[in-house]
């Protein structure tokens, strides 16, 4: 979100009338430290989905090198017989 100086100084000024200089400064407290929660959070989610999706990866790419040891095996073992027969 990107804010003007123009647009920081009317929500300023608004919020200066709203709440008065006394109630200002706390009420400023209270947003920087829900904004700061909230990235925290957010930072919390990001990595536990990361986690999630690079383990998931992970076990497909397992998944994908086991079939294709099976598929040789299988290829070798079918060579095996034929020469074997001839």
């Amino acid at each position: 979100m990107n804010l003007t100086p123009n647009e920081i100084l009317i929500i300023s000024l608004v919020a200066l009338i709203a709440l008065g200089p006394k109630q200002l400064p706390d009420a400023v407290r209270r947003v920087a430290k829900g904004i700061a929660e909230l990235r925290r959070h957010t930072s919390e989610l990001r990595n536990q989905v990361s986690s999630v999706v690079d383990k998931s990866v992970e076990d497909s790419h397992d998944v994908e090198l086991q079939r294709q040891v099976q598929e040789s095996e299988d290829l070798k073992s079918r060579k095996d017989k034929t020469s074997e027969s001839e």
